[in-house]
């Protein structure tokens, strides 16, 4: 008797924990369901229309215009730090206009739009000086690792010399 109610006993815990984890993964199922529905019924942001990326893509370029007419009247070798992160930002800022306005079908192309390549190969001191930041960052890194190089090089022939 003490058995069959122990069996008893254990199948009744057993079923217990059964409901407890259908219920556990039931309200867990629903919470995600719940999740993905508010995301989806929520309403989309507001679109951009064309004007408004084009307006902010100009507004860039004027930049990039007033630093190559700065670079025209005054004439120097290199291209001061801010000016560098100027120009960077506006690329950045370029490049999203040109992907807004080619993903919304308003892009038109040459000889009305540019890509970013373009925009800055009309602009020549711009583009030299730039140019020029850039492989002037590049080259450290590659005297760097030439060093490294000249060293491991060095290392490898000392220790052939050594046997």
């Amino acid at each position: 008797m003490d058995t069959a109610l122990l069996i008893v006993i254990l199948l009744l815990m057993l079923l217990l924990c059964c409901f407890l984890l259908f219920y556990f993964f039931t309200q867990q199922s629903l919470r995600d369901i719940t999740a993905r529905l508010n995301v989806a019924l929520l309403p989309p942001p507001p679109k951009k229309n064309s004007e408004a990326i084009r307006r902010e893509r100009a507004f860039a370029h004027d930049n990039l215009m007033l630093l190559e007419a700065d670079l025209t009247n005054n004439p120097r070798e290199d291209l001061t730090p801010e000016e560098l992160a100027n120009i960077d930002q506006i690329s950045k800022t370029i490049r999203v206009c040109i992907a807004e306005l080619k993903k919304s079908g308003e892009w038109i192309g040459l000889p009305f739009d540019f890509e970013w390549a373009d925009i800055l190969a009309r602009l020549p001191k711009v583009n030299a000086l730039y140019r020029k930041a850039i492989a002037a960052e590049a080259e450290p890194e590659k005297l760097v690792s030439a060093n490294e190089t000249q060293k491991i090089g060095n290392s490898t022939e000392s220790f052939s010399q050594r046997r």
